[in-house]
């Protein structure tokens, strides 16, 4: 937990730019793939984003990759190495784009779901912000949402329906990334701006918990995974499991 700590707070200092320059961020974007053989073209394509302190591979040595063979699902998967340097630069979505989700593309996927968990599900919110068209779904296993200050306001205010949220901003900055992000989900939920099918995953001891149900609390309940367990692994391939067992992406991606 005390990982968890530490980053959340590094985050936060080094919002989009503040401190890029302690964090590397090479160009391009590492990645580990597990593609299908070229005669069994996959439905659907699966990125993962790792969480801090955690790195591409991770999901496979985790059984993420294993579990998504065993059933025999119609998927290509890819792992980017986005680490905190991405984020601290604000390059994340325009490197994920470039370096891992464009060159993809071209095999011609009906769908495009991204996985990801810490702060890698703030990575799944962030890019489909900014890449809404290319996303079909999300899984975003114990996401960081920002600094207890604004989700104590959005609590305060009712939750995330009622929250007075801030106008849209184009573009985001260390100053007002938070607020975007958190206007973004209460748009998508509420319907008013188009976005991906938002799938939730944490466990009841997560230390991200108080954030997470903010968002659960606006998602359709069977969008929702809550299972006993902490922020680690093994907490987030049982959520990863039921998603595969439960989900839209379970059915369209056969």
């Amino acid at each position: 937990m005390r990982v968890l700590a530490i980053w959340a707070s590094m985050l936060s200092a080094c919002a989009l730019g503040a401190c890029a320059s302690w964090f590397p961020a090479p160009v391009p974007m590492h990645t580990a793939a597990w593609i299908r053989p070229i005669t069994q073209k996959a439905r659907c394509l699966v990125v993962f984003l790792p969480g801090f302190g955690d790195d591409a591979e991770d999901f496979e040595r985790n059984g993420f990759v294993a579990e998504v063979r065993r059933r025999e699902l119609s998927v290509d998967m890819v792992a980017a190495q986005a680490t905190l340097g991405y984020y601290a630069r604000g390059s994340f979505p325009d490197r994920l784009a470039s370096d891992v989700v464009g060159p993809a593309l071209v095999r011609g996927y009906d769908q495009v779901w991204l996985v990801g968990m810490s702060m890698g599900g703030l990575g799944t919110v962030y890019y489909s912000r900014a890449q809404t068209a290319q996303v079909t779904g999300i899984l975003a296993l114990a996401p960081y949402l920002g600094d207890d200050k604004l989700t104590d306001e959005i609590r305060a205010q009712g939750g995330l329906a009622r929250w007075r949220a801030p106008p849209r901003v184009e573009v985001m900055n260390e100053d007002n990334y938070q607020r975007e992000i958190w206007r973004w989900l209460q748009a998508v939920t509420r319907g008013g701006e188009p976005g991906p099918r938002l799938y939730l995953g944490y466990g009841k001891s997560d230390k991200l918990a108080h954030q997470d149900e903010l968002l659960a609390a606006a998602l359709p309940p069977d969008h929702t995974y809550l299972v006993d367990g902490a922020h680690d692994w093994k907490t987030w391939k049982i959520l990863f499991d039921q998603f595969l067992q439960r989900s839209d992406f379970a059915r369209d991606c056969r």
